[in-house]
């Protein structure tokens, strides 16, 4: 993979500093989406954050280690009085240092919180890869309506085309004395009307094609030739099951996750009504001396337990585990609603697959019928027989029959692109 996208970035450098067209797949620039996408970036700092709020965690559990030293300096003599007798000492110099480690022996809270922590990693994993997946779809959408556009824009083109072929030859014509002016002035008039139609396409074409460099992170202004077509689609995929859609989605996994958390936050709070016990051993070292000798140190070394014993906060521990417990509870509700919603979106998409399938097959009939009539037609005009109105009329049921079977195709590579993001597979290309 890393590879690959070394090959591509490469060649998407080379093509833009030679003024040449970057040519992409769909597999090439859902690599770019998934290297330069801000959203993704986003997402990977989100899973950097919980990846150090788990280590901040498990340090809970974890022996404390410190150390600390002193040197200190008297300013004064000091007097001092015992027996009747009166001494009297010098400013001194003094030296102390200490190591001191604390461990936590039992505390239930600190152990159920390490116990989270380690699903937190499978949780972030999950809420990642649902991000990730929704990322690709949403490309995988956009790669194949800039497809579409440049279609729409072809198909205008050649209808401005043919217009404006209509309307050489009908003045030809004219001049030639077989045709009249006022049927110049309609195959004039029915050429210049496609031209908006020419220009609102480009436009928008150009603005998917921006979005599409935006998303994959290529240079602004680069010139995109982008590998696919709508007249082939894959084949309609066989339904999926509930219980498949349930076991690969990642967010579904993310929020099984987050009611798992839920269930040891809850453990968490019940162990606030627990004893803690912790120990600790202390090395002490001390000297004091006129000078710097410290010829005569001082040292110590002390072990203890602490053990604390929780009796009334107020009701303040209580109501932190209701509230533990209600989010326990939103995150059942939160599950089985996208149970249901899953459910309903199979559905919806088989629904939509099918419509789909069905607007292709009677676009390719309507094509077809199309394109013959459009071809008798021109032929009984050139006899004679057939008016320049009637061919207008042919040539707009053929150009939205083109349009109206590259739109069906899209819809239904976009529910089938919903399909494959509905049982947990968003980041995959076309089979």
């Amino acid at each position: 993979m890393k590879a690959l996208l070394t090959t591509v970035l490469i060649l998407i450098i080379s093509a833009v500093a030679h003024g040449q067209p970057v040519v992409l797949s769909l597999p090439e620039f859902l690599d770019l989406v998934e290297r330069n996408s801000l959203a993704l970036d986003s997402a990977r700092i989100e899973q950097g954050v919980t990846e150090t709020d788990v280590t901040v965690t498990r340090a809970l559990t974890r022996p404390n280690i410190g150390a600390q030293a002193s040197l200190t300096r008297s300013l004064l003599e000091t007097e001092q009085s015992f027996g009747g007798m009166s001494f009297t000492q010098e400013p001194f110099n003094e030296l102390s240092g200490g190591v001191s480690i604390q461990q936590l022996i039992f505390d239930l809270s600190a152990f159920r919180a390490l116990e989270a922590s380690r699903r937190a990693d499978d949780l972030t994993a999950s809420v990642f890869e649902a991000r990730r997946q929704a990322v690709l779809t949403g490309a995988k959408k956009l790669f194949y309506q800039a497809i579409l556009l440049e279609e729409v824009v072809a198909v205008r083109r050649a209808s401005e085309e043919l217009a404006r072929e209509a309307y050489d030859d009908v003045r030809r014509r004219a001049e030639a004395g077989v045709a009249s002016q006022l049927d110049v002035l309609r195959a004039e008039l029915a050429w210049r009307s496609t031209v908006p139609e020419v220009t609102l396409a480009e436009r928008n074409s150009a603005l998917a094609r921006a979005n599409l460099r935006a998303f994959a992170g290529i240079e602004p202004g680069a010139e995109l030739r982008l590998i696919g077509s709508l007249s082939e689609v894959p084949a309609r995929p066989a339904p999926a099951s509930l219980s498949d859609a349930l076991g690969a989605r990642p967010d579904v996994q993310a929020l099984r996750g987050a009611q798992t958390l839920r269930e040891l936050g809850v453990a968490a709070q019940r162990a606030e009504f627990y004893p803690s016990l912790s120990g600790s051993v202390t090395w002490g070292w001390s000297a004091r001396d006129e000078g710097l000798a410290f010829s005569d140190p001082t040292q110590t070394l002390r072990a203890g337990l602490q053990l604390q014993v929780p009796i009334y906060a107020g009701g303040a521990r209580m109501g932190r585990l209701n509230r533990a417990r209600l989010e326990l509870e939103t995150a059942g509700v939160e599950l089985n609603q996208a149970i249901n919603d899953i459910r309903t979106e199979l559905e919806r998409i088989e629904l939509s697959l099918t419509e789909a399938e069905a607007r292709m097959e009677s676009a390719r009939s309507t094509v077809a019928t199309a394109e013959l009539a459009f071809e008798m037609t021109q032929l009984s005009v050139d006899a004679g027989i057939s008016t320049q109105l009637e061919l207008k009329d042919a040539r707009v049921s053929l150009v939205s029959a083109q349009l109206a079977l590259y739109a069906a195709s899209f819809d239904f590579l976009s529910s089938y692109f919903d399909r494959q993001a509905a049982v947990g597979q968003g980041a995959e290309p076309l089979p």
